[in-house]
């Protein structure tokens, strides 16, 4: 529930910005029907671990996030607090951001770009800034 009031609250600030106007419930929605994506991750991970790679330490399991960035490169060379990151940079994530933008776009009546571009300037923004928010965490906690 904290993540879709956060994604709506970063949707309808970006909204309000762009239009005067404030629309948190329909994007309460938008981020609900959305996150649907990110549920494969987490399933794709579960299968994986039970009948793949059978044999796993707790950093296979903390790292593993499919079809990230962070799995084409060499766990053992990356810095900890990039770990977030590189998982973030994901197809599955990409897939999230365009459910937002053609929710958007449907519930505010504009084209497809328009509502990418306002997910990219108030979603991407929240993003960052909790990314930065990990990162730090991380840097100051090992």
């Amino acid at each position: 529930m904290v993540k879709f009031s956060l994604v709506a609250s970063c949707l309808s600030l970006g909204y309000y910005f762009a239009t005067n106007r404030w629309a948190y419930k329909a994007f309460f929605r938008v981020a609900i029907q959305a996150e649907l994506v990110l549920l494969l991750p987490a399933l794709i991970k579960l299968l994986w671990f039970l009948f793949v790679q059978t044999d796993y330490s707790l950093q296979d399991l903390q790292v593993f996030y499919p079809l990230s960035l962070l799995n084409l490169l060499d766990v053992h060379s990356v810095e900890p607090y990039l770990f977030y990151p590189l998982q973030l940079l994901n197809l599955f994530e990409l897939t999230y951001w365009l459910m937002l933008a053609y929710g958007v776009a449907e519930v505010v009546g504009w084209s497809w770009q328009r509502g990418l571009g306002m997910v990219a300037a108030s979603y991407g923004s929240g993003l960052l800034v909790w990314v930065m928010f990990v990162m730090f965490l991380t840097v100051s906690l090992s």
